[in-house]
């Protein structure tokens, strides 16, 4: 994957522990957490900064940060956990796990409560889970509340991010295994891979150090609260949890119980679909002519970044005031998670990969685009 497979960790280790201080300072962002995988372990974890500007308390590995987005690829991992024990099928419409008329599901509105959204079933007579991890299913990332909820195209037909589909995956979970997915997160993922740092909701009474955000002048903001799962964006975690999950990704094995199988890890670093530049944010959202970029496809819950050496999985966390990135190579067993809590951040992860390490990032590029 670019070149953090090809230095030695001692010389990538030593340019990082220098330049990101002088990053984060630039950019105002008050701190980073950052975890290195080489040779399919964590080979290196550093924090930096701190996690309240104004108390000064120090950002250390064991501090959580917002992951946003990050929440996707984990919560991708766990229903597939189920189509390993057959009790979802990528390709069977959605409806069929859905006994009544519609399902509801929970959306990331401010306040101490969420929003709930009921959908008729007649919506889902196409949706398979495929559509719904690989975001083609043509719903908006969040709905509109002018608007009915609708898929925009055909599924399957073009790729459009959506944190709404996650949702819907997170309430057939919950349908199919009668049990909550904050239970069956911990249950096939969190707990089994060691990440006791991580939760999917967030009350403020959690006995963990939290990094509050900070927006772009780089004072801090109030931690919002999350006291339901939103399975696209309400994970909680530190670097180094969110690495233990990236190794079980590179490194799945037959004689871990909790780990997927390696047909189906395959399956979800297989590229599904090209990404666009029409992005279901953008006020002109679904356009229909857009530019597909040939170097970015999507998989089952992870972007896949394609470039002459390797494929490459990749995931971004935007949150507002917490920005993240992660990415890494299968092939190599190497990768890079990196969590800001500054609104900046993404100045401070884009100067990491593209200055110090090095390399192409047709994800960034993309990303940058929208």
């Amino acid at each position: 994957m670019n070149r953090i497979g090809k230095l030695s960790t001692d010389r990538l280790a030593d340019s990082l522990e220098e330049a990101i201080p002088k990053l984060m300072e630039e950019a105002t962002v008050p701190g980073v957490a950052i975890t290195l995988v080489r040779e399919g372990t964590i080979a290196w974890s550093r924090a930096f900064g701190v996690r309240n500007r104004i108390t000064q308390e120090p950002v250390t590995l064991d501090t959580v940060f917002e992951a946003a987005s990050l929440s996707k690829p984990l919560f991708a991992y766990v229903s597939l956990k189920l189509c390993d024990r057959g009790i979802l099928d990528l390709d069977t419409p959605v409806v069929d796990y859905i006994p009544e008329c519609c399902l509801t599901i929970a959306l990331p509105t401010p306040g101490d409560s969420r929003e709930k959204l009921v959908i008729d079933k007649a919506q889902l007579a196409l949706v398979t889970t495929r559509h719904l991890l690989s975001h083609t299913a043509g719903y908006p990332n969040w709905p509109s509340k002018e608007q009915p909820l609708k898929t925009y195209f055909v599924p399957g037909e073009r790729f459009a991010y959506s944190g709404t589909g996650y949702s819907i995956l997170q309430s057939i979970v919950e349908t199919v295994t009668d049990q909550t997915a904050i239970a069956c997160a911990q249950q096939n993922v969190l707990e089994p891979l060691g990440m006791e740092n991580s939760r999917f909701v967030w009350a403020g009474t959690e006995d963990l150090q939290v990094a509050l955000g900070h927006n772009e002048a780089g004072t801090p903001t109030e931690k919002a609260s999350w006291p339901e799962m939103i399975a696209g964006a309400s994970l909680h975690c530190t670097a180094t949890d969110f690495a233990k999950f990236v190794l079980a990704v590179m490194r799945p094995s037959p004689d871990n119980p909790y780990h997927l199988s390696s047909d189906l890890t395959k399956e979800m670093l297989t590229p599904q679909v090209k990404t666009n530049d029409s992005a279901t944010w953008h006020v002109n959202w679904p356009n229909p002519e857009t530019e597909l970029f040939e170097q970015v496809s999507w998989g089952l819950g992870w972007g896949i970044q394609h470039l002459m050496s390797d494929d490459s999985f990749w995931h971004w966390g935007d949150n507002g005031n917490y920005q993240n990135f992660v990415i890494g190579s299968a092939e190599e067993g190497a990768g890079i998670v990196i969590m800001t809590n500054g609104k900046n951040g993404k100045q401070v992860y884009q100067r990491i990969l593209r200055g110090i390490i090095g390399g192409e990032y047709p994800s960034l590029d993309w990303l940058m685009s929208l």
